[in-house]
């Protein structure tokens, strides 16, 4: 199989191995590990093809994917997402966006009816494997790093978010998405360091795949200003990417808490390079602060959204402009505070934002109402600020 374009952040394992599988490339030319066949018209490894396709599944009337899902929206999104069928035998593929096929390179007619055991190898650690299977087992979330393999057989480092699907609380579904992560020599040595603490992390960081899936259910239906809505799944996800890696940096974290200046500095940095608006100058000062991590997830998500918004709103295309993120602790130390603003053109007068407007507004106003927080708009010719107050007991979950 020809190797295909990177494009990161992607990959998904969704179950553990029955059998160890070596990639085409892994292989060489041995003819005992691949073969060309007429049907694919391409090299295609034996030990994929051994990974039988369910009895049940008809590649050319796949099972649907779940109710209120556009498969349109999934296409076009910037990241890898797949969907198993948690009903079927050994839990087959039923769906994988284009952005699978970019960096896993294999195509959708050849994975799907399949369980994606075969991204692993014969490097892959067991103890991953299973904590994914078990979280399967126990219709459980999971955020796990685990290494994968191409059709090239290059090896990969997968961050895996994955997340069940319920229709009338009933799993029927698993939703995977994935992000690839830099592979160094110190990865399994950092990995064993920190397996209990990133185990935390899974067990603390609840329900915000559930969350990205609402919110990708919601796009679907609106259907407007498609690339807009994708682009602001990317920097959602992105943002929930960033806390799981700040946990990871050795000095940063300290019990079940994270710093979270540290992790809004690079929440902004990353949505401003996600974002595309160079024109756009941001400023940024923060308080040293720690914070647990439950509250730091959604702290990260809620100044993602504020800068999504003013990225998108504030300014002019093309036109220049500054945005400010300020993040400071009162002086008895009893009040956190949250200030975004900038010098655009401000909101239109009849709009009570957060109160009124897009799906970005309402999870303003949810995560904010989750956190305690108070929030107060100023918005003028001369721009908007958004404040929001929050107990600092509350945010180191004292309380």
């Amino acid at each position: 199989m020809a190797q295909r374009d990177s494009h990161p952040p992607l990959q998904f394992v969704c179950d553990v191995p029955a059998i160890s599988i070596l990639p085409a490339a892994a292989c060489g030319d041995r003819e005992k590990d691949w073969r060309t066949t007429d049907v694919l018209g391409d090299e295609f490894p034996d030990k994929v093809k051994n990974a039988k396709r369910n009895a049940a599944f008809d590649a050319n009337d796949p099972p649907p994917i779940p109710d209120g899902i556009s498969r349109e929206t999934m296409e076009d999104l910037p990241f890898s997402l797949v969907i198993a069928d948690a009903q079927m035998e050994d839990m087959p593929l039923i769906y994988v966006n284009s952005a699978f096929e970019r960096v896993s390179g294999y195509s959708r007619n050849v994975v799907l009816g399949r369980n994606c055991r075969f991204l692993q190898g014969p490097l892959t650690d067991k103890k991953d494997a299973e904590a994914i299977r078990k979280a399967l087992d126990a219709g459980e979330e999971i955020t796990i790093d685990i290494l994968n393999y191409r059709s090239t057989g290059e090896e990969f480092i997968n961050r895996l978010l994955i997340s069940p699907m319920k229709q009338n609380g009933e799993i029927t579904h698993f939703l995977g998405i994935q992000s690839e992560q830099p592979k160094d020599r110190a990865f399994a040595e950092r990995a064993a360091r920190l397996d209990e603490q990133l185990r935390e992390v899974q067990h603390r960081v609840k329900n915000h795949l559930s969350l990205l899936l609402s919110l990708i259910r919601m796009e679907s239906r609106k259907g407007a200003d498609a690339q807009g809505s994708l682009k602001v799944l990317a920097n959602r996800v992105e943002a929930l990417n960033l806390l799981y890696d700040e946990f990871s940096r050795p000095g940063e974290s300290e019990g079940n808490t994270v710093a979270l200046g540290a992790y809004i500095s690079r929440v902004c940095s990353a949505l401003n390079m996600l974002d595309g608006h160079r024109e756009v100058r941001m400023n940024l000062e923060t308080d040293e602060l720690r914070i647990s991590i439950d509250s730091a997830s959604q702290m990260g998500l809620l100044v993602s959204e504020l800068l999504t918004n003013a990225l998108q709103h504030a300014f002019e295309a093309g036109g220049d402009g500054m945005v400010n993120v300020r993040l400071w602790n009162s002086e008895d130390s009893n009040t956190v505070c949250l200030r975004v603003t900038d010098n655009g053109n401000g909101m239109p007068e009849d709009v009570d934002w957060p109160n009124e407007g897009s799906l970005g507004a309402r999870i303003v106003r949810e995560l904010t109402n989750r956190l305690g927080g108070d929030l107060e708009v100023e918005s003028g010719k001369d721009g908007t600020a958004v404040t929001i107050s929050f107990s600092a007991a509350t945010l180191k979950g004292d309380q």
